[in-house]
């Protein structure tokens, strides 16, 4: 194992974790979180492990994350896709137990204290995670997923890329007044303990074809 990954087995705030709902604490003073509405554009990168959206690095006009639990504004980078085999277990937190299907994460770093990701994810309070579970019915409910999974086709194999233009993050999630949060790691190497997780209460869902 890279040296730089130790995090990742000796870590004491790593993610994912288990969600119990019952052990929640309720902070009144958490404020409702701002996600910008400006589209990016950028690549959808098959790993072998997830899918990755990253935006691209000429982007202008970035997207801004505030509010809740967070200090400083995080500009959006990127997006993690988790997902299971036969649309079961997916998702890398679970909630009581349960894993959902698939799991998307957004990740932000804090650009008023750092100059970048590569930067802030070794730094205290450098990273925000913005998770949403996906569960699968009928309908699909927010439009811009379309936009991804209109191009997961041509991903499908490990190493293959694809652009993708005009996506709206904040389009991506439902409700965004509602969540938990916690203090953990980034969920890939090095486990970084350097992220805030916010973990939002309702699911998006996604049809069986999707």
């Amino acid at each position: 194992m890279n040296p730089q990954w130790n995090m990742c087995s000796k870590g004491r705030r790593q993610s994912p974790i288990n969600v119990e709902p019952e052990k929640l604490l309720f902070d009144p003073f958490l404020r409702h979180i701002h996600i910008d509405k400006h589209k990016v554009s950028g690549m959808l990168h098959n790993t072998g492990q997830s899918l990755v959206f990253r935006v691209d690095k000429d982007t202008k006009q970035h997207v801004n994350i505030s509010g809740g639990p967070l200090a400083y504004r995080y500009q959006f980078e990127e997006i993690y896709i988790h997902y299971g085999i036969e649309n079961q277990q997916g998702s890398e937190h679970h909630i009581h137990g349960y894993s959902f299907p698939a799991e998307i994460q957004l990740y932000g770093f804090n650009k008023e204290l750092y100059h970048n990701m590569s930067e802030a994810q070794h730094k205290s309070q450098g990273i925000v995670g913005i998770s949403v579970m996906v569960q699968i019915g009928e309908k699909s409910n927010p439009l811009d997923l379309r936009v991804i999974t209109s191009v997961f086709n041509k991903v499908q194999f490990k190493g293959a890329y694809t652009p993708i233009k005009h996506l709206s993050v904040r389009s991506l999630l439902p409700d965004i007044e509602h969540f938990m949060t916690y203090e953990g790691s980034t969920t890939h190497p090095g486990c970084w303990e350097t992220t805030v997780w916010v973990i939002l209460n309702k699911p998006i869902y996604i049809t069986k074809h999707e």
